[in-house]
């Protein structure tokens, strides 16, 4: 039987606070967990094999309604902003 070596497979939990705004709450979270999957990557020294978010709390959320006019007074517009800051704790299983 040949030898089996010793594994390199690493699992951590890994902590992050990231914001994001959008024009809805679901548009902030897409891009809350496209900046968590550059984190990610940039936190940890290795080929990530899976990543998984365990946690995920909602820190703080706030929805903006502002009244944009062409000019002063032509053609009001409402434009929605929303801000969305969320913890996320994501298991990570990298070589």
């Amino acid at each position: 039987m040949e030898d089996q070596g010793v594994s390199c497979l690493k699992t951590e939990q890994r902590e992050f606070v990231l914001e994001a705004y959008g024009k809805d709450r679901e548009e902030a979270a897409g891009t809350i967990f496209a900046k968590l999957k550059k984190a990610v990557y940039g936190s940890v020294d290795g080929l990530i094999l899976h990543m998984e978010p365990q946690e995920v709390y909602r820190v703080k959320e706030e929805e903006k309604t502002q009244v944009q006019k062409f000019l002063g007074f032509f053609a009001p517009r409402e434009i929605q902003n929303h801000y969305l800051k969320l913890r996320i704790i994501v298991t990570v299983k990298y070589i």
